[in-house]
């Protein structure tokens, strides 16, 4: 009998246990960086935005953002034929 499913099951549960860390200082900066790009497109303040790091039965990580904007920035366009 072949241990090999059961050390590809080991190894795979070692992994996911690898990545629980405190995702706590990862959310922070994540969230400062997504905030400071979409502020330039929209008026938001940090209380309108919910930004959230999870780690699925697979191990792989999962984003959530959810962003209340009051406003979108009109932007200025540039010319198609610029010099």
């Amino acid at each position: 009998m072949s241990n090999e499913p059961r050390g590809v099951e080991r190894l795979r549960q070692v992994l996911i246990n690898d990545k629980h860390f405190d995702t706590d200082r990862l959310n922070d900066v994540v969230s400062s960086d997504i905030f400071k790009a979409l502020s330039n497109y929209m008026d938001i303040t940090h209380d309108d935005m919910l930004l959230r790091i999870d780690l699925d039965e697979q191990g792989d990580y999962v984003l959530r953002c959810k962003v209340k904007a009051r406003r979108l920035k009109i932007m200025g366009f540039l010319s198609k034929t610029a010099n």
